[in-house]
């Protein structure tokens, strides 16, 4: 047989394999729903609260607080006279000290990102206060004031003024070429600037640096109120510690971890309200 009638034989002819479509990964990030992610978190709360409770009952002291003593303390603990002056005064002292800090930090934050001389002569101190735990200056503060709601207004003040001032700068220092360009071809006046471009470019910023905020001037009251024996939540809390109420002091906790998230919802929802844009970009 000739090398052509091979070639053209049709059982000497190799068939092509034929292609598969290649498989589809299995997706692993497959939203879950609202319903399994609340039952979720709803396991995991019930088992860390049954671990508490069995561990207390069987092999730690009888004085801790477990989560049923501290719900049968809720309700009386946070109805008491006590309770609720201490929580008034600790809630007015971080609300006025947060509204001073916040606002003062976030404008020297949008001046240290636009003004490079400024950043420069201001940004060793700015770091190294912002690195210093606020407790170091609690002993001199309650010299230089005071036993008294100030010292506690100013810890909080200054501990609320170096996250603003950080973040916000941050923020302005980074905005968008094509904005500040868009802006000088608009003929913009500075204010409108500042209004119109920075702020909203900032606002993230902004908000990341109130959150931080929130939770250093707690820490800072509460510690005031520890060391100064100013009357709050803290002190609240040492007193009923050291009288072995260990429920009351622990419903107290739980109170300033709400503040600490109900601050940073609320955060989150007048960023999502203000700046809806940021939020679509970021996922």
């Amino acid at each position: 047989m000739t090398p052509e009638a091979l070639t053209k034989s049709p059982a000497s002819a190799v068939a092509p394999a034929p292609v598969r479509p290649p498989k589809r990964p299995r997706r692993t990030d497959r939203p879950v729903g609202r319903r399994a992610d609340m039952l979720g978190k709803l396991t995991v709360a019930a088992l860390v609260l049954a671990v508490w409770e069995l561990s207390v009952r069987l092999w730690l002291p009888d004085y801790l607080p477990t989560p049923s003593g501290v719900a049968g303390a809720a309700w009386p603990t946070l109805t008491s006279p006590d309770f609720r002056t201490a929580f008034g005064e600790t809630l007015g002292g971080v609300l006025l000290g947060l509204l001073i800090g916040c606002v003062a930090g976030t404008a020297l934050g949008l001046a240290v990102g636009r003004v490079p001389w400024l950043r420069h002569l201001t940004s060793p101190y700015v770091s190294g206060l912002y690195a210093m735990p606020m407790l170091a200056i609690v002993p001199m503060a309650t010299i230089w004031l005071g036993y008294s709601s100030q010292t506690r207004l100013a810890v909080i003040a200054l501990s609320a003024f170096l996250p603003c001032v950080v973040s916000t700068g941050d923020g302005a220092r980074n905005v968008p070429v094509q904005l500040s360009e868009l802006a000088q071809m608009l003929r913009l006046s500075r204010p409108r600037v500042v209004v119109d471009v920075l702020l909203p470019a900032t606002l993230p910023f902004v908000v990341a640096g109130v959150q931080v905020a929130v939770g250093r001037a707690l820490v800072g009251a509460v510690a005031v109120e520890f060391l100064a024996s100013l009357p709050g939540l803290g002190t609240f809390i040492l007193t009923n510690a050291r009288s072995f109420d260990q429920d009351a002091a622990f419903v107290a906790v739980l109170v300033l971890a709400v503040l600490g998230i109900a601050a940073r919802t609320g955060t989150e929802a007048a960023l999502r309200r203000l700046a809806p844009w940021h939020l679509h970009v970021n996922r």
